[in-house]
C-alpha cells in the first residue's frame, strides 16, 4: 500500500494475562544502575502495599492530608493546585491535537526523577496522573513552563515497585523502560495509592471493551462511532507509530471499508479514520480483539477518484504521488458520499482528468475599440 507499513506486536487480550502483565515481577528488561541497587517487590509484598494503598485511599485522613499537600509550594514558588491549574489552562510546548482537558480531571501530580537506563543520567519529570493517562513533561526553569515529553494511556502499561529509595518502574509494549525515583517516601506513597490502581482498573477495562470491540464493528451508525472513537483514544493501538493519536485533532469521520491495493486481487476490511491533516488506515486481529496500525495518509497529498462504473458498487479510489492508488469500497451510500465528499480535490472534477494536470491558460481579454 505505498507508504502504509505494518509494524506486528504481541497483545494479551485476557483478564489472567491482563493481571499478570499488571504485576510482573521482576522486569524482564537488563535494568543498570540504580535498579541493580534495589530490590524489586515479591508478588505477595506487593499486593500487601496494593491493598494498603487502597484503603488508605478511603481514609478520611489520607483525604486531608491530600489537600495540605496540594497547597504546599512545590515548583516556581507554586502550589500542586496552581500548577495543575497551569497544565489546564497554559499552552505546553511541544502538544498538539485537541485540548488537555479532554483528558479528564487530574488524579495527581507531583516532579520527580527520571532516570534513563541508557544514558545513566537523572533528569527532572512532572508527572500528571489523569483517569486513563499518564503526561510526562519536561520543567524549563528560565521560562517557568512545561514541555511536553509523553503521554502514556494506563492500559498498556505495567508497574513494579522497589523497596528502597521511593522507586518505581513503568514499562510497556509502545515505550522503553522507565524508572522513577519520587522526592520523599511520602510521595512515593501517594503514587502507589493511584497509579497501580489505575492501571488495573484501566486495563480491566481495556479487556472488558475488548470483548465488546466486534459488536462495535462494522461501525454503520453513529453510537458505534462514538464508542470506537472513545475507544481508540483510550487503548494502545498495536503497532503505532508517530505521535499519539490524541494529537491528531478531534475526529473528522470513521468508519469500516473494504480496501484493495493494486497488487492483491482481494478485499480486505479496514477501519479509515479521518483528521483534519491526516487518514489514518487501521486493521483488527480475526478475534477482533485488539486494533492495529496499518499507516496514515496526509490528506494534502492524496485525492479521491470516483470508480463506481456498476450500479450498487460504492467504490472510490484513492491516489497520491507517494502511494500505490488503493480502491475503496463501501457498503453504505451515506458512507461512500461522506467519504468521496472528504476526499475529493475541488480541482479535479471528473476522474478523467490528468492527476498532474495544469490549470487552464487565461483567454486574453478584448480591448475596446478606440473612437477619434
Amino acid at each position: 500500500m505505498g507508504c502504509i507499513s505494518v509494524t506486528p506486536r504481541c497483545c494479551k487480550t485476557t483478564n489472567e494475562q491482563e493481571q499478570e502483565d499488571l504485576f510482573q515481577i521482576p522486569s524482564t528488561r537488563r535494568s543498570s544502575h540504580p535498579v541493580s541497587e534495589r530490590a524489586a517487590s515479591s508478588p505477595p509484598e506487593l499486593h500487601k502495599l496494593i491493598d494498603q494503598s487502597q484503603s488508605a485511599v478511603s481514609d478520611c485522613s489520607f483525604e486531608k492530608r491530600l489537600e495540605e499537600l496540594s497547597g504546599v509550594e512545590l515548583l516556581w514558588g507554586k502550589s500542586r493546585r496552581d500548577l495543575e491549574k497551569i497544565v489546564w489552562t497554559e499552552p505546553i510546548k511541544g502538544w498538539e491535537g485537541e485540548d488537555i482537558s479532554c483528558l479528564g480531571e487530574i488524579v495527581w501530580s507531583s516532579s520527580a526523577l527520571l532516570h534513563d537506563q541508557y544514558m545513566e543520567a537523572e533528569t527532572r519529570r512532572h508527572l500528571v496522573l489523569f483517569p486513563s493517562h499518564l503526561l510526562i513533561l519536561a520543567v524549563d526553569e528560565e521560562e517557568q513552563r512545561f514541555i511536553y515529553q509523553g503521554l502514556l494511556p494506563l492500559s498498556g502499561i505495567s508497574v513494579r515497585m522497589f523497596m528502597k529509595n521511593n522507586t518505581f518502574e513503568i514499562t510497556g509494549s509502545m515505550f522503553d523502560s522507565k524508572i522513577i525515583m519520587c522526592s520523599n517516601e511520602e510521595e512515593f506513597k501517594i503514587w502507589m495509592a493511584h497509579l497501580p490502581r489505575r492501571v488495573k482498573k484501566a486495563s480491566l477495562y481495556r479487556a472488558h471493551k475488548q470483548h465488546k470491540l466486534a459488536m462495535l464493528l462494522p461501525c454503520d451508525e453513529d453510537w458505534k462511532r462514538q464508542e470506537l472513537e472513545k475507544y481508540l483514544q483510550q487503548n494502545p493501538i498495536q503497532g503505532w507509530e508517530g505521535a499519539p493519536i490524541q494529537h491528531l485533532g478531534h475526529f473528522v469521520y470513521i468508519s469500516t471499508v473494504q480496501v484493495r491495493c493494486t497488487h492483491s486481487q482481494t478485499f480486505e476490511e479496514r477501519i479509515m479514520v479521518l483528521f483534519p491533516d491526516d487518514l489514518v488506515i487501521l486493521s483488527t486481529d480475526e478475534q477482533k480483539t485488539a486494533v492495529k496500525y496499518e499507516g496514515r495518509l496526509p490528506t494534502h497529498s492524496i485525492r479521491a477518484l470516483e470508480r463506481s462504473a456498476r450500479v450498487g458498487h460504492l467504490e472510490f479510489e484513492i491516489r497520491g504521488e507517494l502511494m500505490e492508488p488503493m480502491r475503496v469500497s463501501c457498503t453504505k451510500s451515506c458512507e461512500y458520499k461522506t467519504w468521496f465528499f472528504h476526499l475529493q480535490k475541488p480541482d479535479y472534477s471528473t476522474n478523467t482528468l490528468s492527476f498532474n494536470r495544469q490549470p487552464p491558460p487565461n483567454l486574453p481579454k478584448k480591448r475596446k475599440s478606440c473612437r477619434y
